[in-house]
């Protein structure tokens, strides 16, 4: 991904690599990276909530060093932070310290990051391991 934030003709303080909602905690749905990078122009967070549930979780992605030391932004979410699960597991480049990220990101174990491996998260029911695309992907 290539974020582009703070450059002409947007001039935001930060930019933004995702803005996911959910509304519930029984909502299935989140966005889960998996081996990726992230670079761009300018400083931006990981996410900003888009629902007091939000779910984001980055997992041995190379983030650049455009990433703000907070990481991550409850946006109109403020007081749900608890709710809110975002997350990086195993992620490497000059932005992946987290020594600086707000106080509620949830750190991952391994046992817990498998709920959101492609087979368990993506296809639970099976019917993308059926697809065409999916027998390919299968190991």
């Amino acid at each position: 991904m290539n974020v582009t934030a703070g450059l002409p003709p947007y001039r935001l303080q930060y930019g933004w690599v995702t803005a996911q909602g959910r509304a519930s905690p029984g909502d299935p749905s989140g966005f889960v990276f998996e081996r990726g990078t992230v670079v761009g122009g300018g400083q931006f967070l990981l996410g900003r909530a888009y629902g007091p549930y939000s779910r984001v979780i980055f997992h041995k992605t190379l983030l650049s060093a455009g990433v703000a030391p907070q990481g991550w932004d409850p946006w109109n979410f403020r007081g749900h932070e608890d709710n809110i699960m975002y997350a990086e597991v195993d992620c490497e480049g000059g932005g992946s310290d987290t020594s600086q990220r707000v106080r509620w990101e949830k750190q991952l174990n391994k046992t817990q990051l498998v709920y959101f491996s492609r087979s368990y998260f993506l296809d639970r029911e099976g019917w993308l391991a059926n697809t065409p695309v999916g027998k390919e992907l299968k190991p």
